[in-house]
């Protein structure tokens, strides 16, 4: 990748991490943990874009990629946000 693309990204880099500070001080005053878990979301994806540029792959054209654990982060944000997805309904009651 050129510098001038580099710098480009990083650039976007940058105006993300404003966007999630400024989320970060704004939800200060919402009583939610499942509102707050958005935040780690954020974050693991910043995280794995500026590894990204770090080595040289545009996280744009490429994609974002996640290693395993932040997979495993993010399974766990989600079920933070939204429960288990995974998990069976519960049964109808019983008729009678």
């Amino acid at each position: 990748m050129d510098e001038k693309r580099r710098l480009e990204l990083q650039n976007i880099l940058n105006r993300c991490g404003t966007i999630t500070a400024i989320f970060d001080s704004r939800m200060d005053v919402v009583n939610c943990k499942a509102f707050h878990a958005i935040r780690e979301i954020m974050d693991i994806y910043l995280a794995a874009a500026i590894r990204q540029i770090s080595s040289n792959v545009d996280f744009i054209d490429e994609g974002v990629k996640l290693k395993d654990e932040e997979k495993k982060s993010l399974e766990d944000v989600i079920t933070k946000i939204f429960g288990d997805l995974h998990a069976k309904p519960p049964a109808p009651p019983a008729a009678g």
